[in-house]
């Protein structure tokens, strides 16, 4: 017998919907989700990802910043039995190239462009795409089969995030519980890459395990439906992932998040938010501070945060 519940990562949305319903869930840049909203969105991720052929242990790298569609592919994928493989945003053609190859991975999904950087040019100089619709054949990563692009672009050898989801409503709800069903808490989940600072970074395998520290965390924090976490910390990094995405879910706190860390901006949605956590690293405190001092806000609804 375990001496705990075991939790999958796939279920969470639906379990905080059940619980928490129209209550709100996620914001950002304006945009507004209730906890029934983005287990709607999970859900039509997922069976996008079932139509599209991800199969369950595939390994998926997910190159993509800050966004509300973050959390709906990232939720989807563990809800089909994929194996996330979150993609520092900063690397480039030689990194990308790299860990793609490392990781097994079968499919990307990444944008088309984001701010300045045109993320679908750097998969082109790494990836022979195909000249068609055809499965990508390319002898440099033999695992990879499919690259999924989110944005506004058509690419040719790549499938539109727009088409991936128009083709999961062929996949019914009955189809989709099953496969979710059909996912062992103790298989794996994600493969989060480190920094590679003493060497090249190593995949570190993780089952829906983690979820036990997490609630364990949380508790300890406090971490309460009233809260609000605000999260700019990167989604692909492990702090901002636990400490935000999945604390969120499992608690049924309100998450707010942003693309990048702007301390003015932050700040502001402190205020107009009313966040009550906000974690960070040394160098987002220094630049929050400097930014009070010289425009204070009205912070008083901050009451917790790990700061590194």
């Amino acid at each position: 017998m375990d001496w705990y519940t075991k939790r999958r990562f796939g279920d969470l949305a639906d379990d905080a919907a059940q619980h928490f319903g129209d209550r709100e869930a996620l914001v950002f840049e304006g945009k507004r989700y209730s906890f029934a909203e983005q287990a709607a969105e999970v859900d039509r991720a997922a069976k996008g990802l079932m139509a599209a052929g991800v199969e369950k242990g595939d390994h998926v790298a997910f190159w993509f910043n800050n966004r509300a569609d973050w959390i709906f592919i990232a939720f989807a994928l563990a809800k089909v039995g994929a194996v996330m493989v979150p993609v520092n945003t900063r690397f480039r053609t030689n990194d990308l190239d790299y860990v793609l190859r490392q990781s097994d991975s079968k499919v990307l999904i990444t944008h088309d462009r984001s701010g300045p950087i045109d993320y679908l040019e750097m998969v082109r100089d790494v990836i022979t795409l195909p000249a068609s619709d055809e499965s990508i054949d390319d002898p440099n990563f033999p695992a990879l089969r499919r690259v999924f692009i989110v944005g506004d672009e058509t690419a040719q050898g790549t499938l539109s995030w727009d088409a991936v989801t128009r083709m999961g409503a062929d996949i019914s709800d009955a189809e989709l519980a099953a496969r979710a069903a059909s996912v062992d808490p103790d298989d794996p989940v994600i493969i989060m890459y480190t920094s590679g600072t003493t060497g090249f970074p190593k995949g570190v395998v993780h089952s829906h395990k983690l979820l036990r520290n997490i609630e364990d965390r949380c508790f300890r924090l406090a971490i309460a439906p009233t809260d609000t976490i605000l999260n700019y910390l990167p989604l692909f990094h492990a702090f901002g992932y636990s400490e935000g995405a999945l604390a969120a879910l499992v608690t049924g706190a309100r998450q707010v998040i942003t693309e990048t860390f702007d301390p003015d901006e932050c700040l502001d949605l402190v205020t107009r938010e009313k966040a009550t956590i906000m974690h960070g690293f040394e160098a987002h405190l220094k630049g929050l501070t400097e930014a009070q001092e010289a425009n204070p806000r009205d912070v008083s609804s901050l009451r917790s945060g790990l700061f590194a």
